[in-house]
């Protein structure tokens, strides 16, 4: 294990007790991902978590995060969290730290139990089961309890695991050379108390630490071991002082003695840490940890929406709709250039549909696609006849930034829509899609999707295989195609874009021209991080990799920038865009 991840929570301000995610590659210097934003929500129970905790199944390729059904934050008060809290654990689970099943609850504490707090968990090699411990009042004393479990569903009856004179909370357990060491706060002066045992549930013997003797105000114990297989940290919440958490050093657990580390050996990112847990992880996971929350968005600087996302020559180039204009009114489009899918540059206006570059359209210039063949780029788009008219027209060029020259007459357009009987609002938003040398258009709005196959020179239909898309549940607009291992993936916008429950629903083929099978939505918003109105996009495949993005918009952030017309100030994003274990597109992770 060469990196770590640091799951906890943050404190009692609005989504503050939900869960968040840091990762380190030294133990020691943490940054904050998902732009300091939780990763995880619990919408059941209390609706916020405390004190997450993170362990690795030994035996599978699985994660379990567990958590405090807790949150301050709602206005209860301590007195009624300790006497009338909840009895049950949160708990996610996850095979790659990514996508994570839950959360739910279960039911672990006592019936005369008034609270169950920070639970964690240790494997237990010779019961071959995980040992789950925590806090819950009973009989009006804080003391830990345990119970046994082997797939976090089902536990054993609990049992004392440490009990005081006084309260005790927060224990946290390691391994280390044929002892368990156990680390647990005495709620009297909001100390740590150390012990050790040869057996996890046998008996604890006291290991005096003069430094944790000295150290008041402080909770939330976590010991984790650095790569160099030496050196233990062991890290405590300066919750009396609201400091967050410190650091302190041994390469001798038995020997109870400690060393502090000054703020200048490490850091912690630039959220405060509250309780918490640091798992060891490998670098393969740290990596794709970043890929998947350390992407910025929006990536461009300003209002577009619409977005095609497209790969050529080993260069990124996103194609959007200029946003920001009072009834989607905006009359050119430009293109963006990219080496990472991370820092974009505007390459230029490539199209005015004000000028004579396009002599059918007066304005209205929406929703572009690109595809390039024989060496020739072709640009679709929307624009409005100056009957109002939306019709879609097709540019071409020898370059992917132009000059493009564009054909004198559109190639779609509203009368197609009544010869063919379409059932179609407008003729708008095209994307292209390729198979054994030949290209198709897919178009639609309102209730209708269709796909139709280009011409050999691009300009135009072959008008006798316009057909209508059979399966598109709750179909609005922007329909797209892909291929992966003979299923075709459809997916295609819903809802109104200014509405904030815009989003993207996703169904299967085993024909290009349908019938779809709905299998469910794949984008939509997230109201706990300010994402609404999440969709019309684009999917890029990277060139001969398994491994595909998803280009889309949302309204502008902040919320409150844009009190009117959010829908159109609309702002782009980009994120990974994964398949599961039975070949089905995952929903995307905003």
């Amino acid at each position: 294990m060469s990196a770590y991840l640091f799951v906890h929570f943050t404190g009692e301000e609005r989504n503050g007790e939900q869960v968040y995610f840091s990762v380190s590659q030294d133990g020691l210097h943490f940054q904050d991902l998902n732009q300091g934003l939780p990763v995880l929500y619990s919408n059941i129970g209390e609706e916020g978590v405390r004190d997450p905790f993170l362990i690795r199944d030994p035996n599978k390729e699985k994660f379990y995060l567990i958590a405090t059904d807790l949150r301050i934050e709602k206005g209860l008060g301590w007195s009624h969290a300790q006497n009338h809290g909840s009895r049950d654990i949160i708990i996610w689970e996850s095979n790659d730290l990514i996508y994570w099943d839950g959360p739910r609850a279960v039911t672990v504490g006592l019936a005369e139990a008034g609270n169950v707090w920070a639970p964690e968990a240790i494997y237990d090699e010779k019961e071959g089961a995980f040992l789950v411990f925590w806090a819950s009042k009973v009989e009006d004393k804080h003391q830990m309890y345990a119970a046994y479990t082997q797939d976090f569903k089902v536990f054993g009856n609990p049992f004392i695991f440490l009990t005081k004179e006084s309260d005790v909370i927060d224990s946290t357990v390691a391994y280390d050379k044929g002892y368990y060491y156990r680390f647990t706060k005495d709620e009297t002066d909001s100390r740590i108390l150390m012990e050790r045992s040869k057996a996890l549930t046998g008996d604890y013997e006291t290991i005096y630490s003069p430094v944790l003797a000295e150290l008041a105000g402080v909770e939330g114990p976590q010991i984790y071991q650095l790569s160099d297989g030496k050196t233990w940290c062991l890290i405590v919440d300066q919750f009396a002082e609201g400091k967050g958490y410190m650091i302190l050093q041994t390469t001798d657990l038995s020997s109870g003695e400690f060393k502090v580390l000054s703020l200048a050996d490490y850091h912690f990112g630039q959220t405060k840490k509250r309780h918490g847990s640091v798992l060891p992880i490998t670098d393969q996971e740290y990596q794709r940890l970043l890929h998947y929350y350390d992407q910025k968005n929006p990536v461009l600087s300003g209002l577009y929406a619409d977005p095609d996302l497209v790969c050529f020559d080993g260069r990124y180039y996103l194609y959007p709709t200029t946003d920001g204009f009072p009834g989607w009114s905006g009359d050119s489009f430009s293109v963006f250039t990219s080496r990472d899918l991370q820092q974009f540059e505007n390459a230029g206006e490539i199209i005015n549909l004000t000028t004579e570059q396009v002599p059918w359209a007066v304005g209205n210039a929406w929703a572009p696609c690109i595809t390039k063949r024989n060496g020739t780029y072709y640009y679709y788009f929307c624009g409005k006849r100056p009957d109002g008219q939306s019709c879609i027209g097709m540019a071409q060029s020898h370059s992917p930034t132009g000059p493009f020259i564009a054909e004198k007459e559109p190639i779609l357009t509203p009368e197609m829509i009544k010869q063919y009987d379409l059932d179609m609002a407008q003729m708008i938003d095209p994307s292209i899609y390729e198979e054994d040398g030949s290209y198709y258009i897919l178009f639609g709005n309102g209730n209708t999707g269709a796909i139709a196959k280009l011409t050999n020179d691009m300009t135009a239909i072959h008008q006798d295989t316009i057909q209508t898309l059979i399966g598109l549940e709750d179909f609005r607009e922007a329909v797209t195609v892909l291929k992966r291992d003979g299923i075709y993936h459809f997916t295609w916008s819903c809802d109104d874009t200014g509405n904030e429950n815009y989003h993207v629903n996703y169904g299967i083929s085993y024909n290009l021209f349908g019938p779809i099978e709905f299998i469910y939505a794949i984008l939509t918003k997230n109201p706990a991080k300010d994402i609404l109105g999440t969709g019309h996009h684009s999917i890029l495949k990277l060139p001969n990799q398994d491994k595909y993005y998803i280009a889309y918009h949302r309204f502008g952030t902040p919320l409150s920038q844009y009190p009117d017309g959010k829908g159109f100030h609309r702002e782009i994003c980009i994120s990974p865009l994964d398949f599961d274990q039975n070949g089905l597109i995952r929903p995307v992770i905003v």
